[in-house]
């Protein structure tokens, strides 16, 4: 707070007595001013929505969120990296798949919703994007080459951004993010997995309070691998989890002391009690007979889960203060018999958007007080040349 002082020899009486009549109005007194009122943040362009095509000039596509929840095209901008035209990891037959990142998050933004990352699996780097804080515009700032082979998922937390990769030995990341969108290497991790079950992580995602970085090993691992973050966002050595956890792809925190995992092998969700990095099974995976269970999300109040499945349908859960879940509704969405994939909910819960990755499109849904989802406007076209290559979903 600002002070000054009166001196009566400088200043005649009436001007002392009408400042003391202006303070005293606002609550001061005759000796301080009132606390000068602060400058507010820079506004931050909410009810904004963000994929990439996925294509060989990658492209990030930017959604308005109208107050509907309906969604509207604003531009598209290249991340100036290369994408996979939807092959998979080491496919010579350059065959063109839905989910060809096999991975959930390859694009993030950061919780200041300043900086929008995205992978380009094409040729291994990381696109910085600086998003406008009144239009959500994006601006490239930078197109990082990373030092893994074909990067999927990605995590940010405090300047740091942590990143997955199909290939090579050390297929966890960890960088340090400059002011110009430069990602410095800090760290360089191998992830373990049972036995010798293969390591193809699906998801990185970070608990809420930031102190420990968790990754799905892989369809096959049957293993979640968590790791303590330390104050210079390098990561600490790996603890395995196995027990409980079979084919996992996507993993969310619902709260510090609470992970969903989806389960492909079990057609299921499955809840975990946390302590630090370990993690122990409530009860056992429920299962929604869906095929191919593996994007997950959760709603900010914590009290529903929804799936998406390589089916097609997105199946919703309820969650119990104690981690119990109950299979809602199998089929709760059912707007296409291809790929409900990667999934995002809006801050305050009132919307859901979904990529169908198999039919090129992004699908908005209200949330009831319920659970219950209710389509919403029409779908949004990203229009891919293959049109099954896009991937990944985040918003502000």
């Amino acid at each position: 707070m600002s002070r000054f002082v009166i001196h009566t020899k400088q200043i005649t009486m009436v001007t002392i007595l009408t400042a003391a009549g202006i303070l005293s109005a606002c609550g001061g007194s005759s000796t301080t001013t009132p606390a000068a009122t602060p400058t507010p943040p820079a506004p931050v362009a909410m009810n904004q929505l963000y994929t990439q095509t996925n294509e060989q000039a990658n492209v990030i596509v930017h959604m308005s969120r109208n107050a509907d929840g309906s969604l509207t095209v604003q531009n598209r901008v290249f991340t100036g990296g290369v994408g996979t035209n939807g092959v998979k990891f080491g496919d010579t037959t350059n065959t063109s798949v839905p989910d060809s990142l096999v991975s959930q998050n390859s694009v993030v933004i950061s919780s200041d919703h300043s900086t929008l990352f995205a992978v380009n699996a094409g040729n291994n780097t990381v696109s910085t994007f600086a998003i406008d804080p009144t239009t959500g515009n994006l601006t490239l700032k930078r197109v990082n080459t990373t030092a893994g082979v074909f990067p999927t998922s990605l995590a940010f937390n405090n300047g740091h951004l942590y990143v997955s990769f199909e290939g090579g030995s050390e297929k966890l990341q960890a960088y340090n993010v400059s002011g110009d969108g430069a990602l410095t290497l800090i760290g360089a991790y191998a992830v373990p997995a049972k036995g010798n079950h293969p390591v193809s992580p699906t998801h990185v995602t970070l608990s809420p309070n930031g102190t420990f970085l968790y990754v799905s090993a892989g369809t096959g691992s049957n293993a979640v691998a968590s790791y303590a973050v330390n104050a210079d966002g390098t990561l600490g050595s790996s603890t395995l989890n196995t027990s409980g956890i079979v084919s996992p792809f996507a993993g969310t925190f619902v709260n510090n002391s609470l992970y969903l995992s989806t389960d492909i092998a079990d057609k299921a969700l499955a809840a975990f009690s946390v302590n630090g990095g370990t993690l122990t099974p409530i009860g056992t995976p429920l299962t929604s007979a869906q095929a191919g269970p593996c994007w997950l999300v959760v709603t900010p109040n914590g009290q529903f889960a929804y799936v998406g499945n390589g089916s097609g349908p997105i199946s919703s859960y309820t969650i119990a203060s104690n981690g119990t879940l109950t299979l809602k509704n199998a089929t709760e969405a059912k707007d296409s018999a291809k790929v409900a994939g990667d999934s995002w909910i809006s801050p305050d819960g009132k919307f859901l958007y979904t990529a169908y990755l198999a039919d090129d499109e992004v699908i908005a849904y209200s949330i009831g007080s319920d659970g219950t989802l209710t389509k919403v406007g029409s779908p949004v076209l990203m229009n891919t040349v293959t049109k099954i290559s896009m991937q990944g979903l985040a918003g502000i």
